[in-house]
């Protein structure tokens, strides 16, 4: 597991409206959010307090400066904090990127960045017994509005020795 984390803005929100952001300074030793994950952030106002205090920890590195999307990254017509995150992994060969968007996982992979989603930071919590249960939070993220298919989750709960069913 890398301790440098650069996540990107879906897994956050998704981490603040289960009040579980913490878990991604808790479960990495540095977070770097790039300037485009900043201002997608700042555009979403729900939660902001925990945002503000999540940004001001010791292990955030928030980059001040906009990154120019690496010209392979631009190919794949992602988002642009999607963009800068992959784009900074690039530059921080070892790290690994938070991304729950599909398209953007198989970009990272492309360049052989290690990838992990919130799904991810969750069961990572449950292993390191941050947490009790991952599917409680797991039902939390997806009325939160992560966007899944039950095989995939049912397949990593059962990674763990839990069980999802039918009932969100």
């Amino acid at each position: 597991m890398s301790k440098l984390w650069i996540p990107n803005t879906s897994p956050l929100i998704l981490l603040n409206k289960i009040d579980h952001l913490h878990l991604l300074t808790e479960l990495s030793e540095t977070l770097i959010i790039p300037r485009a994950v900043i201002d997608e952030l700042l555009m979403n106002q729900e939660g902001q307090i925990q945002f503000d205090t999540f940004l001001s920890s010791e292990k955030v590195r928030i980059l001040k400066e906009y990154l120019q999307s690496h010209q392979e990254v631009a190919g794949w017509d992602l988002g642009k904090g999607e963009s800068e995150v992959i784009s900074q992994a690039i530059n921080n060969p070892g790290c690994e990127v938070i991304l729950d968007d599909l398209q953007a996982r198989k970009c990272a992979q492309t360049f052989n960045i290690a990838v992990r989603g919130t799904v991810g930071i969750i069961l990572l919590a449950k292993k390191k017994n941050l947490i009790p249960e991952a599917t409680p939070l797991v039902r939390s993220l997806i009325n939160a509005g992560l966007r899944f298919e039950k095989h995939w989750i049912t397949q990593a709960l059962e990674l763990i020795g839990e069980r999802f069913d039918n009932a969100i």
